[in-house]
């Protein structure tokens, strides 16, 4: 903070006019420090120490695409971690119920309607490198996954009535690649 020396009611302007340039000299070498770390051309703040702060907001135009309050974190757009992510509690994925079977994967799990899924079998579609998806089929009745783009599997995927099936996509290979079968028929 800049040292500014008060110019009491009684001094007269030309008796101050060093102190009034001291304390010009002060604030700009204040505004200089501030300077070397907000560009506001460029609208850049370069620190190298701590933040403190109650909230961070990342504002993209249109939507907060991060806000990290005390007690959480949202990111509200796709996220690439370069090293490892450590997880000292528990994995919470996301779940969906749903009674028409998925084209593009926006959940983790999808807990299928086998009484209304009822078709021959479902051809998986291609999706992003890494992807992985459980299917579980629920109520009486079966769902049934062609085999086409199932690494090494030679028949028909069945998942029987509580049974589930994970699978993880390769984009080099254009294929699924079975991670664990529960309560299913896979046929290598």
């Amino acid at each position: 903070m800049a040292s500014i020396t008060t110019i009491l009611g009684t001094d007269s302007v030309s008796s101050s006019r060093i102190v009034i340039n001291n304390n010009f000299n002060a604030l700009n070498t204040e505004l200089g420090t501030v300077a070397s770390l907000l560009n506001t051309t460029a609208q850049t703040l370069t620190l190298t120490g701590e933040i403190k702060g109650g909230t961070l907001k990342v504002f993209n135009g249109s939507l907060n695409t991060l806000e990290v309050t005390a007690s959480d974190i949202t990111a509200r757009v796709e996220t690439t971690f370069t090293d490892k992510v450590l997880i000292q509690k528990a994995l919470v994925l996301n779940i969906a119920s749903v009674a028409v079977f998925p084209t593009t994967y926006e959940a983790s799990t999808y807990i299928l309607d086998a009484s209304v899924l009822t078709a021959a079998s479902y051809i998986l579609p291609a999706t992003d490198d890494g992807i992985e998806v459980t299917f579980v089929a629920e109520n009486a009745g079966t769902i049934t996954l062609d085999q086409t783009n199932i690494a090494g599997v030679t028949a028909l995927v069945v998942i029987n009535q509580g049974g589930s099936v994970t699978l993880r996509y390769s984009v080099t290979n254009s294929e699924y690649y079975v991670v664990s079968a529960m309560n299913a028929t896979v046929t290598y």
